[in-house]
C-alpha cells in the first residue's frame, strides 16, 4: 500500500490502487478542518459541481480519515510551480471559472471574512494603520457578493488524467469574494513565468474585487505559511497589490 505523508495529513492507497484515504494529522484546528472537508464532501455527492472531482466513498470520524475513489492521474505540481506550460494555467483558470456556476445553499458554509482578515494583518505587521483602514472601507465595498470557491486553488490539487483534470482537497471551501479562486490560482504561479498575467486575463467586473482577494492570500501566507527564505519575494508582492488598490 503506497503512503504519502505531508505536513497536515497521511494519504494511503489500497493494495489494488482503487481507493484512497486521507487521514487529516492531529494538528492545529484539525477537527474543524476535517469536519468542513466532510460536510463539503457530501455536498458534492449531494449536488455534484460543474467540474470533476472524485467522489468520497467513505469516512471515519474517529481516525479524521476520508475515503474516495482514486484516480490515476498525477497532480500538475507543487504548490507553487515553477514550469507549468500555458495550456495548463488555462486549463486551471477553465475550472475556477466553471466552478463559479455552482452556488449550493447551505447553512454551515464557512464564510470568508475579509475585514477580519485586514484586521489580523494589521496586528500582525503586514499594513499601516492607514492601509488597513482603507482596505476595510474597500472590502466593504467590493466584497459584497459571495461564492462558493475551492478556496486552495493550487496546481498540487489538480489532478491530470489525460485531458480531465480533477480538483481534490475541498478542506477550505465555502463562501468567498467572487473571483476568490481565480485570486488563489494568481497568488500561487508567482515563479510561472506569464503565468499571472494569464489568470489575470480572465478577471472581469470590478478588479478591485480580484486584488484585494489577492491581497488577502498573500496576507493570510505571509503570517502564517511563507519560509523565511521565501519572505522577500512575497512582501513585494504585498507591496504591488497595495499601490494598485490604493492608487499609488
Amino acid at each position: 500500500m503506497a503512503r504519502v505523508v505531508t505536513t497536515y495529513s497521511t494519504v494511503d492507497w489500497s493494495d489494488d490502487g482503487a481507493l484512497v484515504t486521507k487521514t487529516r494529522s492531529p494538528a492545529f484546528d484539525a477537527r474543524r478542518r476535517f469536519r468542513n472537508e466532510l460536510r463539503v464532501n457530501r455536498l458534492l455527492l449531494e449536488e455534484p459541481p460543474p467540474i470533476p472531482t472524485p467522489p468520497m466513498v467513505g469516512h471515519s470520524a474517529r481516525t479524521r480519515g476520508l475515503t474516495f475513489a482514486a484516480v490515476a492521474a498525477e497532480p500538475l505540481g507543487p504548490k507553487y510551480p515553477l514550469d507549468l506550460r500555458g495550456e495548463q494555467v488555462d486549463a486551471m483558470v477553465e475550472l475556477a471559472l466553471r466552478l463559479r456556476s455552482y452556488s449550493p445553499r447551505r447553512r454551515w458554509l464557512r464564510r470568508f471574512n475579509a475585514v477580519r482578515r485586514l484586521h489580523l494583518a494589521h496586528r500582525f505587521g503586514l499594513l499601516t494603520a492607514s492601509e488597513a483602514g482603507h482596505l476595510v472601507g474597500l472590502a466593504r465595498l467590493v466584497h459584497t457578493r459571495p461564492r462558493f470557491a475551492h478556496g486552495d486553488l493550487t496546481a498540487r490539487n489538480v489532478l491530470c488524467e489525460g485531458a480531465t483534470l480533477h480538483l481534490i482537497d475541498w478542506e477550505w471551501a465555502g463562501l468567498y469574494p467572487d473571483g476568490y479562486d481565480l485570486a488563489f490560482l494568481w497568488f500561487s504561479v508567482v515563479d510561472v513565468g506569464g503565468g499571472r498575467a494569464r489568470v489575470e486575463q480572465h478577471v472581469d467586473g470590478d478588479p478591485r474585487t480580484f486584488l484585494l482577494s489577492a491581497l488577502l492570500v498573500q496576507l493570510w501566507h505571509l503570517q502564517w505559511y511563507v519560509p523565511p527564505e521565501f519572505r522577500a519575494k512575497h512582501l513585494v508582492t504585498r507591496d504591488e497589490l497595495v499601490a494598485r488598490l490604493l492608487g499609488r
